[in-house]
C-alpha cells in the first residue's frame, strides 16, 4: 500500500517546487506551506472530535475521497462526505472477509488521528498543494463494560486548491488497512 501511494504522489505531484524570488512569494510560498499542514491537522481533530460543522468550512463544495485497501469506496461532494464521516459506510475492497462491527454499542467512544513524516508541496502558481502523509487511527471506548481499542494505519494523499479564495482540500487519496482493525471489524466465521 505505502508504495501505492508514493507512485501516486510522484505521479501527481511536482518533483521539485519553484524558486520564489521575491521577498513577498517567498513568504507567500511559506504561509501557503504552513496553511496546508495546520489543514491536515485541523481535519484530523474536526473528525476525532466530531466537528462536522469545521469540515464543511475547509472541504471544497466538489471534494472527492477515495479509499483504497481494505476498503472500497469512492465518495464526491462536501455533505456526502461529511454524511460518511458522520455514519461510515466502509465498504470493504473484493476478499476483505471481515463482518462489520456495530460502534453504536461502544460507550464512550474515543477516536485519534496520529499523522506524521509529513511533506507537502505548492504549485509554481500557488493555487494547488498536495501533503502526503502516515498516519494510525487508534479507538477506544467500553463495550458490555469492558474496554475495548483497536488500531489501524495507511496513507493520506491530499489535495488542496485555493482557487476559489481559502485553501480548501479538493481530494482524499486513502490506502487504509481500516478493515484490520478489531473496533471496525472481526474475522467471518466460516461455517463448521
Amino acid at each position: 500500500m505505502i508504495w501505492d501511494a508514493y507512485a501516486k504522489w510522484r505521479e501527481l505531484v511536482p518533483m521539485h517546487e519553484a524558486v520564489r524570488m521575491s521577498i513577498d512569494d517567498k513568504l507567500q510560498f511559506l504561509s501557503d506551506k504552513q496553511r496546508i499542514v495546520e489543514l491536515v491537522h485541523e481535519y484530523a481533530f474536526a473528525c476525532d472530535s466530531r466537528r462536522w460543522d469545521i469540515l464543511g468550512e475547509i472541504y471544497d463544495d466538489d471534494i472527492e475521497r477515495i479509499m483504497s485497501g481494505t476498503l472500497d469506496e469512492t465518495v464526491r461532494g462536501r455533505d456526502a462526505l461529511i454524511a460518511l464521516h458522520m455514519n461510515p459506510a466502509l465498504p470493504r475492497a473484493e476478499g476483505v472477509e471481515m463482518e462489520k462491527r456495530d460502534l453504536t454499542k461502544i460507550k464512550g467512544l474515543e477516536i485519534r488521528h496520529l499523522i506524521g513524516t509529513l511533506i507537502n508541496r505548492v504549485s509554481d502558481d500557488g493555487q494547488s498543494a498536495w501533503a502526503l502523509c502516515h498516519y494510525q487511527m487508534a479507538l477506544m471506548g467500553q463495550e458490555d463494560d469492558v474496554w475495548v481499542s483497536g488500531l489501524h494505519e495507511g496513507t493520506y494523499l491530499f489535495s488542496f486548491s485555493k482557487a476559489k479564495g481559502d485553501w480548501k482540500f479538493v481530494q482524499h487519496l486513502i490506502w487504509t488497512n481500516n478493515a484490520a482493525n478489531p473496533m471496525f471489524g472481526a474475522p467471518k466465521k466460516k461455517a463448521a
